[in-house]
């Protein structure tokens, strides 16, 4: 693979990773507003969640079983980027949680057909060039977070109407899909070959879907729930509810930057497993003591430290699966995403019942114990 190849094929898959969570960065930014709007509540949220992730899965197998095999993977990372933004552009004029909930379903498929393939392009980048591509990857969804949160933050507090954003966010989805397409890996160097069968995965691939399954359910606190949080239990202004994304997404864009050099200075297994057990222990340090900027200090430590464990998880299935790699992701997003069947219910009634913050704690816990049982 020569370089231009290299480059051009690696900014399309950080592109693929950054804008969608850009626009999710304001969408949950946006959340306490839309809630509000449509009077609804954490247990309704929970319940959007849920119906996001089954359509999630359902596209995730779909789009790395059948379409991948037949079409290659950037021809459907650049049309499901344009189905995420018309979605969410439609969460947010949704008239009613009805409308809310039946626009959840296009928008897990766009997110089942952006996501996984974006990671298996990622994965035949690190097949033909002999390079660590995923925690570059990664970087693209913590570089969105960041400037969406950021940007919603800006948006609130100059009073834009957010119909006028997301509608302004679909329009420039579609010359960011066509960009993707014209970055992305040739024809010769995308995936090749027939589609898997559906099969129980792999008893290692199951091991480190465990892990997913933890991690993705855990993490999904942060993203989908951070900004209701500081608002709602750290008493935050609106504009200011995006804060946790920022500073969480802001560590983990150096640490997925820096990601090779931190490997080859300490060793995946410190990276992807020390330090995961140190960040989660300072979060839930930082929550004991409720300072919100004691607590945001410590997002921002969080991120940079866990950065880079899921894309180690996802480059040791891929290293020791027998499968081939879209089947091999495939199989570990699905089982990870398979917490969106249980966390949503379960964080809504948590935090409706008692408070968000005993989620948080939760989090912690959650990803110390995995950060244990992956040493």
């Amino acid at each position: 693979m020569d370089k231009k190849v290299y480059y051009s094929s690696l900014g399309a898959v950080i592109l693929c990773s950054s804008f969608p969570m850009f626009i999710v960065a304001c969408f949950f930014t946006f959340l306490p507003w839309n809630m509000d709007r449509l009077n609804i509540d954490e247990s309704d949220i929970g319940f959007f969640i849920l119906c996001f992730g089954i359509f999630f899965i359902l596209s995730n197998q779909i789009s790395a079983r059948i379409l991948v095999p037949k079409f290659g993977t950037k021809i459907i990372m650049s049309f499901s980027i344009i189905i995420i933004a018309i979605s969410n552009f439609f969460l947010i004029i949704a008239p009613n949680y009805f409308y809310l909930i039946f626009f959840a379903i296009p928008t897990g498929i766009g997110w089942g057909s952006t996501f996984p393939i974006a990671g298996i392009h990622a994965n035949l980048i690190e097949k033909h060039s002999k390079k660590i591509i995923l925690p570059y990857f990664a970087m693209g969804f913590n570089l969105g977070m960041f400037i969406g949160g950021i940007s919603a933050g800006i948006f609130i507090n100059y009073e834009l109407v957010p119909k006028y954003i997301f509608f302004t966010l679909f329009i420039i989805s579609i010359f960011i899909s066509y960009i993707i397409y014209n970055l992305g890996l040739p024809k010769n160097l995308d995936f090749k070959g027939k589609g898997d069968k559906l099969q129980i995965p792999e008893k290692k691939v199951l091991v480190f879907g465990l892990f997913l399954f933890i991690i993705f359910g855990s993490m999904g606190i942060v993203i989908d729930w951070s900004s209701l949080w500081l608002t709602k239990d750290l008493k935050a202004p609106l504009y200011l509810g995006g804060l946790g994304l920022i500073f969480f997404s802001c560590g983990g864009i150096f640490a997925n930057l820096f990601s090779v050099q931190l490997i080859n200075f300490f060793s995946e297994k410190i990276v992807g497993c020390i330090f995961v057990l140190i960040g989660s222990f300072l979060l839930l340090v930082s929550i004991i003591i409720f300072n919100l900027y004691i607590i945001l200090f410590s997002l921002l430590l969080y991120g940079f430290l866990t950065a880079n464990f899921v894309p180690l998880i996802i480059r040791q299935a891929v290293r020791q699966s027998s499968d081939n790699i879209p089947t091999t992701i495939s199989n570990l997003i699905t089982m990870g995403l398979c917490s969106t069947f249980f966390a949503p219910a379960i964080i809504g009634f948590v935090a409706e019942t008692y408070s968000l913050t005993v989620n948080m704690y939760a989090l912690c816990i959650m990803v110390f114990i995995s950060g244990i049982i992956f040493l």
